[in-house]
């Protein structure tokens, strides 16, 4: 799980996990491509997710799998 962004005044982060192996035909939610990596080739997608500020904090998912940040935003717009 990689750190994305953080906003302080929202005091949330954005969090991103990688989705591998896909289950058959998985693509993206939005533009229909799937990712794959340089050194094996083997496809992958990401599930972005908010973290709020909390004692106990709970990392809420977003709906879908994206290849990138870009879809994922025009996608929850």
């Amino acid at each position: 799980m990689r750190q994305l962004a953080r906003d302080p005044f929202a005091r949330t982060t954005l969090l991103r996990a990688v989705i591998r192996p896909l289950a058959s035909g998985q693509i993206c939610s939005w533009c229909g491509n799937v990712r794959s990596s340089r050194r094996c080739r083997e496809p992958f997608l990401y599930r972005y997710g908010t973290e709020p500020d909390a004692i106990r904090p709970r990392v809420f998912w977003h709906d879908g799998a994206f290849c990138s940040k870009s879809c994922q935003d025009a996608y929850h717009l």
